[in-house]
C-alpha cells in the first residue's frame, strides 16, 4: 500500500489583490486597540497640524463607552470651539473612474459623552498645559463629509456629505457616489453642522464601511462589469499527510456556477461552492506529488478573467522528503465493523471498480432535493468516514426516482433533474465535510433504471434511490 507522504508546499506568489470594480479600504472596520488620539490602522491623520489626531474608541478616554456596531472597535473624531476638526485618509487600491457611478455605505451615531480638556487657542503644547484645564463635553451634533483626491489628505472633489448626525444608535448612511475625476486617496472628514456662525464641539462616530461597489449611473439599467477572478493565498493545507487542500477564491459579476470553469491538473472539477452575491468560491481537492497546477476562469457577456496558482508536493523519497520530520502514518483500507447504516463495508472486504453500493435510510422530502432528517445526515456521516479513511477511493453519486404506476405518464425531464439535484445534495454534503471535489462525481438517471416494479408503492419506494458506484480503489 501506498503512504502518502508528508507534504511540502510551493505556491506561486499572488498577483494584483482586489476587483477594480469594487474599489476596497484598508481596515474598514477601523479596528485597532482602542486608545485615545491615535487614527486606527490604515488610516493616516488628515487634521489640523498643531491639534490631536482622532480616536479608536470605545477607549473609556473622554467617557466614551459605546459598543462597535461591528467588530470591536470603531474612529471617534471631533469638531472643535477653536475651528479646527478632525479626519483620516487613506490611499484606495483602485481608483473611483470619472464619468462612473458607485455606491457606498457607513454606519454613524453621535455619543452623548464626549470630555475633553481644551485650551484656549490650541493643543499643540498639550503637554506642557496644566492638568487643571476645564473639560467640556463635545456632545454637539455634526456631519460627515467624504472627499476624494489624487494623494494623502487631498480633498479635490466632495464625494458625498451626510445630514447632521443627531441619532445616538448606529444608523446605516448610503450614498451614490459619482467623481468629477478619477480617485486615487480618500479622506472622512468630521464637519460643522452648516450653516453655522460659530465654530463648537461636537462629535461623530463612524464603523463598518463598505466597498465602493459600481453600478449603472442610469437606474433603469443593470450594469453589467467584466469578471474578475483571484485564487486566495496561501492554499489552505487541510490534510498534508493525504496531500489534501482547499482552494479558496472570489469570483466576482458571475451571476452562475455554468460560468465558472476550474482545472486542476488539466482536469475539469465540477463540484465545488460558489456564492454569486459574495463571490466566495471554495472546493477541497486531494493533489497528486510534484507540481500541480490549478487554473480558475469565468466569462459572461461584457469578457473573461482568470487565475493560475501551483502547489508543489514533494515527491516520496526525495532528499527534501527525507527530511522531513518522521509521523507516524495510519493504514489505509483498515478494515471497521462499526458502520451501522453501511453494514456492506464491515466485512473487512476491499470494495471493487464498479461495485454499487444502495445508502438506505437517505429520506428526501416529495419533490424536494432538500435533507432534514437526522437519519439521513447519519448516513452520509458514515459514508463520510469511510471515505475519509479510504483516501484511495473515489465514486459516483447517482440518483434516482420512481416510475408512474398503472401506465402514468412522467415528466422524464422533471424526473432527471430531480434524481441529478438529489445526487448533487448528497456529493456537496461530502465536499463541505472535506472529501476532495475530484474524488466525487454526481449524476441523475430519473425512472431510468429501476430494481423493481413501479407497480406497487413498495416497489415504486425502492425505485426512488441514491447509490454511490465504486471508479477506483
Amino acid at each position: 500500500i501506498l503512504v502518502l507522504p508528508l507534504a511540502v508546499w510551493s505556491q506561486a506568489l499572488p498577483g494584483n489583490v482586489g476587483d477594480p470594480n469594487n474599489p476596497e479600504l484598508i481596515n474598514p472596520s477601523f479596528e485597532d486597540i482602542a486608545r485615545a488620539s491615535l487614527p486606527p490602522k490604515g488610516w493616516i491623520d488628515c487634521g489640523f497640524p498643531n491639534e490631536s489626531p482622532p480616536d479608536v474608541q470605545p477607549s473609556g478616554a473622554w467617557e466614551v463607552y459605546r459598543p462597535a456596531y461591528h467588530g470591536y472597535t470603531y474612529l471617534g473624531m471631533v469638531t472643535r470651539e477653536n475651528d479646527t476638526w478632525e479626519a483620516v485618509g487613506q490611499r484606495l487600491n483602485f481608483p473611483l473612474l470619472k464619468d462612473h457611478c458607485y455606491t457606498f455605505s457607513i454606519f454613524l451615531c453621535s455619543s452623548s459623552e464626549y470630555w475633553s480638556a481644551v485650551a484656549p487657542d490650541s493643543v499643540a503644547n498639550r503637554e506642557f498645559l496644566p492638568d487643571d484645564l476645564p473639560k467640556k463635553n463635545f456632545d454637539q451634533a455634526i456631519k460627515l463629509r467624504i472627499w476624494g483626491g489624487d494623494g494623502y489628505c487631498d480633498k479635490k472633489d466632495l464625494l458625498a456629505e451626510s445630514r447632521t448626525i443627531e441619532n445616538t444608535n448606529w444608523q446605516k448612511y448610503s450614498w451614490k457616489i459619482e467623481p468629477k475625476r478619477d480617485i486615487t486617496h480618500i479622506v472622512l472628514e468630521a464637519f460643522y453642522k452648516t450653516p453655522t456662525l460659530f465654530p463648537y464641539n461636537g462629535n461623530v462616530l463612524v464603523d463598518h464601511a463598505s466597498n465602493f461597489t459600481m453600478i449603472s449611473c442610469n437606474e433603469d439599467e443593470e450594469l453589467i462589469l467584466p469578471p474578475s477572478v483571484r485564487i486566495l493565498q496561501p492554499i489552505e493545507k487541510v490534510n498534508p499527510r493525504l496531500n489534501q487542500v482547499k482552494v479558496n477564491a472570489i469570483v466576482r459579476n458571475i451571476k452562475s456556477k455554468s460560468q465558472i470553469r476550474f482545472r486542476v491538473n488539466s482536469a475539469q472539477i465540477d463540484v465545488f461552492n460558489f456564492d454569486p452575491l459574495t463571490g466566495e468560491f471554495s472546493t477541497s481537492l486531494m493533489l497528486r506529488e510534484g507540481k500541480n497546477s490549478i487554473h480558475l476562469y469565468a466569462s459572461n457577456e461584457k469578457g473573461e478573467a482568470e487565475d493560475d496558482t501551483q502547489v508543489y508536493i514533494i515527491e516520496q523519497g526525495s532528499v527534501a522528503e527525507e527530511t522531513t520530520s518522521p509521523q507516524s502514518q495510519p493504514k489505509e483500507n483498515e478494515p471497521r465493523e462499526d458502520y451501522k447504516v453501511l453494514k456492506s463495508l464491515n466485512d473487512g472486504k476491499q470494495v471493487t471498480t464498479g461495485q454499487i453500493i444502495q445508502i438506505d435510510n437517505l429520506y428526501f422530502p416529495a419533490d424536494s432535493s432538500s435533507l432534514h432528517d437526522k437519519a439521513s445526515f447519519a448516513v452520509l456521516d458514515e459514508l463520510f468516514q469511510y471515505l475519509q479513511e479510504h483516501p484511495s477511493v473515489s465514486i459516483e453519486v447517482r440518483g434516482h426516482t420512481s416510475g408512474g404506476s398503472g401506465g402514468q405518464k412522467i415528466n422524464m425531464k422533471y424526473s432527471e433533474d430531480l434524481s441529478k439535484a438529489r445526487a448533487k445534495t448528497v456529493a456537496l454534503y461530502l465536499v463541505r465535510k472535506g472529501i476532495p471535489a475530484d474524488r466525487i462525481q454526481y449524476k441523475g438517471f430519473g425512472p431510468r433504471q429501476p430494481i423493481a416494479s413501479n407497480t406497487t408503492a413498495e416497489g415504486r419506494k425502492r425505485n426512488q434511490r441514491v447509490e454511490i458506484k465504486i471508479l477506483s480503489t
